[in-house]
């Protein structure tokens, strides 16, 4: 029993901790945990279908409205493009993304992911940010000039010089190769949009789970632009979300599988026990014992054990938790950076505290203990006393 606790704490606590590694960084890296966005931006990402379509948005008032939900810890405008970047005889194509930096800092970690340069908010316009692979591709190094061409709203072709101010690092292999950051004003001018017009929002909430229930609230009120929608990390990454899932599925799987070997344990040792104690049971009922105290005696002892299993358990499963929430199991010398469904995995994966799957376990091993010892103990609490006195002892 208690084995088995300190296994099921040891598998739900990494398997919790493997999903919050993926939620974090799945939402924090670029998706946010809510988006606001045109209803027909998505999955596109059309030029022209910025938030309010016809209309100015007043970025101001929106911004401050969002604010007034206290589960909102930050929102933060963004721009699409995609253009060619060419420097001397080298060129690629990119997605480039105009961004606030100070806000952007707030809501996702694209300006901590700087490796080499600093972040947008210490320089002034112009200036831009490469993934590392894409960096390399141009053969450019910080202060390089690039020359960036993309098609502009009004049907030019816009083209400006930026100097190269930091090279990002995602760990995601596609936006390493093909991301461009730049001022979302500058983005603005280069796609001849007006200062009211952005493709999306980007939303950091205090509590991931709550991001469907908020995403309603806001569809619901009157906050929002014409024809904009709200959508959570959830309808965004349907696929990040079904693993979350199915982590509390595997729990309860689990814990069913470690329960059932646990009860065959507590049977076969039950059984055992009450062929023992033949003589002694068969004395106890000729003496006037009721069967039902029989019962419950060996069903004390069996629970007294499993208490007395589950704080053994309970130990040396938390010793396990507390190691690999802190020191994890660093797979980097067999995997190096990992990607799972688009979604960036450390390699050193940790555990988490999930008092709640610990307290189920607790109580499924309880369960099967109880069911376990039932059996026997019931077939020992109706012995027929003649019979009992008459078996032969264990020795």
């Amino acid at each position: 029993i208690g084995s088995a606790f300190a296994f099921l704490m040891a598998l739900i606590g990494l398997g919790r901790g493997m999903a919050d590694q993926m939620l974090d960084n799945g939402t924090q890296l670029l998706v946010g945990h809510l988006q606001i966005h045109d209803s027909e931006y998505l999955p596109d990402q059309g030029l022209y279908d910025w938030i309010g379509r016809e209309t100015t948005v007043d970025l101001a008032g929106l911004f401050s409205a969002l604010q007034g939900f206290s589960k909102i810890q930050g929102a933060a405008p963004r721009i699409y493009g995609f253009g060619l970047l060419s420097t001397g005889n080298k060129s690629s194509g990119a997605q480039i993304i105009g961004v606030d930096p100070v806000r952007e800092s707030r809501v996702s970690t694209l300006m901590a992911s700087v490796v080499k340069g600093k972040s947008l908010s210490e320089f002034p316009g112009r200036s831009l940010l490469l993934g590392e692979v894409l960096a390399r591709t141009l053969g450019v190094e910080l202060e390089s000039e690039v020359a960036v061409v993309t098609q502009a709203t009004d049907g030019t072709l816009g083209n400006d010089l930026y100097k190269v101010r930091g090279v990002l690092h995602t760990g995601l292999a596609y936006l390493d190769r093909s991301l461009a950051l730049v001022h979302w004003a500058d983005l603005q001018d280069l796609l001849e949009m007006d200062s009211g017009q952005i493709h999306e929002v980007s939303v950091k909430i205090t509590d991931p789970s709550d991001a469907d229930d908020l995403s309603v609230r806001l569809n619901s009120s009157r906050l929002l632009p014409s024809h904009a929608v709200s959508q959570s990390w959830g309808e965004l990454l349907p696929q990040l979300k079904e693993y979350v899932g199915l982590v509390e599925g595997m729990s309860w799987f689990l814990i069913s599988l470690i329960g059932v070997f646990a009860a065959l344990g507590v049977l076969n040792t039950m059984m055992m026990v009450v062929f023992e104690r033949t003589r002694e049971i068969g004395t106890l009922n000729s003496l006037g014992m009721y069967p039902s105290r029989i019962l419950i005696m060996l069903l004390a002892e069996s629970l007294f054990l499993a208490v007395l299993g589950l704080a053994i358990g309970f130990l040396v499963g938390a010793g396990m938790v507390h190691y690999l929430s802190t020191e994890g199991l660093d797979l980097t010398r067999w995997t190096g950076e990992l990607s799972v469904m688009g979604t960036r995995m450390d390699p050193v994966l940790r555990a988490a505290w999930e008092w709640e799957g610990f307290l189920r376990s607790a109580v499924g091993l309880m369960a099967a203990v109880f069911l376990g010892t039932l059996i026997p103990a019931g077939r020992a609490s109706w012995m027929k006393p003649v019979k009992a006195l008459r078996a032969p002892t264990a020795g």
